[in-house]
């Protein structure tokens, strides 16, 4: 019996190996976080990201003026990545169309579609509207955010 004993104990990993896998495992955890808090969304940035308005507020009058359920055609100025593997060379479009379809759910926004009774323009620059309604031969119903949200129709 002794003899099994000794080669049951000579299958475990040595202390010391275990403590520098330890000790690696643990820097890489505070290197992660430090890259997180300091870098990726710093902390000292959290409190004016908090008064920013949500995207709740931002379309409160929108999603008042807007059916409550069905499709509503979506416009923007900037592209919207409508595919997961081909990303828009500047992501603010699909952000603020995910930021519309958010806060006006259930409402389906469908991109690039003009033909519904009620077409959502939403603009990084509330100076193109009158161009895009134009070229899609839209009317412009009623502006929001200073002209850069807008309800569009026929």
């Amino acid at each position: 019996m002794p003899g099994s004993a000794r080669v049951y104990a000579r299958s475990f990993v040595p202390l010391r190996t275990a403590a520098s896998a330890v000790a690696v495992l643990a820097a890489v955890g505070i290197a992660r976080e430090a890259y997180f808090h300091l870098v990726s969304e710093p902390i000292w940035e959290l409190r004016s990201a908090m008064r920013a308005p949500r995207a709740e507020e931002r379309y409160r009058a929108v999603r008042a003026a807007l059916p409550r359920s069905g499709r509503v055609g979506y416009l923007s100025d900037e592209p919207v990545t409508s595919r997961p593997g081909a990303p828009a060379p500047d992501e603010w479009g699909t952000w603020l169309y995910q930021e519309a379809q958010y806060a006006l759910a259930p409402v389906v926004l469908v991109v690039g579609d003009t033909s519904t009774p009620v077409v959502l323009a939403n603009l990084k620059r509330a100076d193109r509207l009158e161009a895009i309604a134009r070229e899609h031969r839209l009317r412009i119903v009623r502006r929001f955010e200073d002209g850069a949200v807008a309800l569009l129709n026929r």
